[in-house]
C-alpha cells in the first residue's frame, strides 16, 4: 500500500516566514519614518510637537516631546506683591527660575522658563527660512520671520537695545480673557532669521526707546522672528524689562559656541558652512543698507 505523500506546505515554515515578513515590514516602516522626520518632514514633525506646549505644563512633558535640553541655567526672580502677601518677607518672594534651551535641528530654538519644574513661559525662535511657523496671537495669525510688527496693534509696552555687536527689540501684548490671560512678547532676536538691525540715531536720550517716526518705520519693515508666551506677568523683572536681558528668547552668546565656526575639530563641511553663513550675512546686510538709504536718504 502506497503511503500518503507529504503535504506541499509546512505550518512551522509558514509561521516563521510570516514573522520574518512582519519584522522586515516594521523595520522598513520605522526606517522610512525616521528618515522622513530627519529630512523633509522635520519641520512638520517639530511644529506638531511645539503645538502641544503651553504655559503650565510640566517640564517632563516637554522633555518627552523633544528630548533633553542642550543648555540649562538658572536665574532668581521676585514675585509680584499680592494683596494677601504684602506683609510677607522679601526672601519669601524670591523664586528660582530654570531656563532650558532646545535646538530645533537647524531650524530654530525652543526656550522654556520653569519654576518648580512647571513651565511658566516658553519662546520659539526661527533661524531658517524653511521654518516659519504660524502663530496665533489673540485673533491675529502671524508667521515668524515674515510678518512685520505693524500687523499687530501698536502698544506702549516696548523696549529696544543696541550695543557694539548685539541688538534687539520687543513689545508685549495682553488681551485679557479672550487671550486666555496670557502675555505675548514678540520681537527681533539678533541670532534669528531675517533679523533687521537698529541704528544708533534712532534712539531717544535715554537710549531705551526708539523715536516715534523711526519706530513706526521699523515696525512696518522688521519681521517678527521670536515669540514668547507667558501665562501671566508674575515677576517684577517682567514689569521693569530686565527679565529677558538683551535677548528675547534664545541667547546668542549661549548657543553660538556650538556653531561650526567654534568647533575645535575642524572639517571641510564646517568650512563650507562658515563661508555660506558669511555670504548670507553680507548679502542681507547690503539689502538692509539699501533699504535704509531709500527710506531716510542716507
Amino acid at each position: 500500500m502506497k503511503s500518503d505523500p507529504e503535504p506541499w506546505y509546512s505550518t512551522t515554515l509558514n509561521v516563521w516566514t510570516l514573522a520574518g515578513v512582519l519584522v522586515a515590514s516594521w523595520t522598513l516602516v520605522k526606517t522610512i519614518t525616521e528618515g522622513w522626520r530627519r529630512t523633509i518632514g522635520r519641520r512638520r514633525y517639530l511644529t506638531t510637537r511645539l503645538r502641544k506646549i503651553a504655559p503650565g505644563v510640566r517640564h517632563d512633558y516637554v522633555e518627552s516631546l523633544l528630548g533633553e535640553p542642550k543648555w540649562q541655567s538658572t536665574m532668581t526672580c521676585t514675585h509680584l506683591i499680592a494683596a494677601e502677601r504684602e506683609e510677607g518677607d522679601d526672601k519669601d518672594r524670591k523664586a528660582e527660575i530654570t531656563i532650558r534651551t532646545w535646538p530645533l535641528s537647524r531650524l530654530g530654538y525652543l526656550v522654556t522658563w520653569s519654576e518648580n519644574d512647571v513651565v511658566i513661559m516658553y519662546g520659539i525662535t526661527t533661524t531658517s527660512w524653511w521654518f516659519r511657523p504660524r502663530v496665533l496671537i489673540d485673533e491675529k495669525r502671524i508667521r515668524l520671520g515674515k510678518t512685520p510688527f505693524a500687523a499687530l496693534n501698536d502698544t506702549d509696552e516696548h523696549r529696544a537695545w543696541l550695543g557694539n555687536r548685539r541688538f534687539g527689540y520687543l513689545e508685549s501684548h495682553y488681551f485679557g480673557n479672550p487671550g486666555g490671560y496670557r502675555w505675548w512678547y514678540v520681537g527681533v532676536n539678533d541670532v534669528a532669521y531675517n533679523a533687521v538691525p537698529l541704528s544708533f540715531d534712532w534712539f531717544d536720550d535715554s537710549h531705551t526707546q526708539l523715536l516715534p517716526d523711526r519706530r513706526d518705520a521699523y515696525r512696518a519693515n522688521a519681521p517678527i522672528n521670536t515669540v514668547v508666551v507667558s501665562g501671566t506677568a508674575l515677576y517684577e523683572e517682567l514689569q521693569d524689562g530686565s527679565f529677558f536681558g538683551i535677548s528675547l528668547g534664545v541667547d546668542q552668546d549661549l548657543v553660538r559656541l556650538a556653531d561650526p565656526q567654534f568647533h575645535v575639530l575642524d572639517s571641510r563641511i564646517s568650512s563650507v558652512r562658515r563661508r555660506i553663513r558669511d555670504w548670507r550675512w553680507r548679502r542681507n546686510y547690503r539689502r538692509w543698507e539699501k533699504k535704509q538709504r531709500a527710506l531716510y536718504g542716507r
